[in-house]
């Protein structure tokens, strides 16, 4: 196969105490990422919040949800003529959450698909990708579960086979959180960029119907961490996400990153942009001629603009081809 990068992003609210404006969470990034993607010819996928759109349409007769509607339609048109994949990404916790006063209410307690019966989740995943496809008018051929919690992958398969999607992009290797709200654990992942698989995700199977292109992983020192938090606090405008939400806190998790590595993926988020270029070349001394890079909108900085644009730039001289998923299989 030829030499390939996916970048992908998920493109959402935030899911903590403030879900934040589509403006700075949604609008104004992508607008950027265009930019550099048209600069350098790259197509990207965009892993669209479909539960999002669903409820903005059941608030239509709420001024707000109407025009920020309208305007999250018209961007996610325009990424879909400039020739960006549009994606099914599936946040179920929409189902639980409500605009009040000018807000989103966010609920979690129901996070994951799998928190739902298998005829919810057909329902749920249904709704959301037609809310999608009415907005491009094309079916969407790719998924990404929500808060990477595919699993089990069996109690979805028959929603993701109903609506013909068979690729997936939820796996990292080594991956692994249980906390209240999220989890999933990609340890027993192949190590391997892609493969197919039927009934786990986990599970190779050359025969299965499903495909997994997995995000390339990563792993981050403490060190990597502590340079993070002094860049945030000693030059924010720089290093600081664009995003005017909060995320879900564990905080757990947060202080165990400065006291041990951690399993982590190649992301074009913020600081973690910059390692972009050393991720491509580990990825290449491992023989793998494929690249997935997640990252959000929301979480984008000026810095990782910056690195993101560079590392285009290194890997199509590097012969690599910037591609949707829909354009590799």
């Amino acid at each position: 196969m030829s030499k390939v990068v996916h970048i992908t992003f998920d493109y959402e609210l935030f899911f903590g105490s403030s879900s934040g404006s589509i403006q700075k969470c949604m609008l104004e990034p992508t607008e950027e990422l265009m930019r550099i993607a048209e600069k350098n010819k790259a197509r990207f996928v965009f892993f669209v919040d479909a539960g999002f759109i669903w409820q903005l349409r059941q608030h239509a007769h709420v001024t707000q949800c109407r025009e920020d509607l309208q305007l999250i339609s018209e961007q996610i048109i325009r990424l879909h003529k400039a020739g960006h994949e549009i994606a099914l990404h599936v946040h179920p916790h929409w189902e639980d959450s409500y605009y009040e006063k000018g807000s989103w209410k966010i609920n979690v307690s129901r996070y994951k698909l799998a928190n739902f019966n298998e005829d919810e989740i057909r329902g749920i995943v249904s709704k959301y990708h037609k809310a999608l496809t009415d907005i491009t008018g094309q079916q969407c051929k790719s998924y990404r579960a929500g808060g990477w919690c595919v699993q089990p992958f069996k109690k979805i398969k028959q929603a993701l086979e109903t609506n013909n999607i068979f690729t997936d992009s939820s796996v990292y290797k080594n991956g692994f959180q249980d906390y209240s709200a999220q989890s999933y654990d990609f340890r027993k992942a192949p190590d391997k960029a892609e493969w197919n698989f039927e009934d786990d995700e986990c599970d190779e199977n050359i025969n299965g119907k499903f495909r997994e292109v997995a995000i390339t992983p990563d792993r981050l020192s403490p060190l990597f961490y502590i340079n993070l938090y002094l860049k945030m606090k000693l030059n924010p405008q720089n290093f600081k996400p664009v995003g005017d939400g909060s995320w879900l806190k564990n905080k757990k998790r947060i202080y165990g990153h400065f006291y041990s590595f951690t399993d982590h993926f190649a992301c074009c988020d913020g600081f973690f942009a910059s390692r972009l270029r050393q991720i491509l070349l580990k990825n290449e001394s491992r023989g793998s001629r494929r690249m997935l890079v997640l990252g959000h909108p929301k979480s984008m900085a000026k810095c990782s603009f910056y690195y993101l644009d560079n590392f285009l730039e290194y890997a199509i001289k590097k012969g690599y081809k910037i591609s949707t998923l829909a354009g590799s299989e």
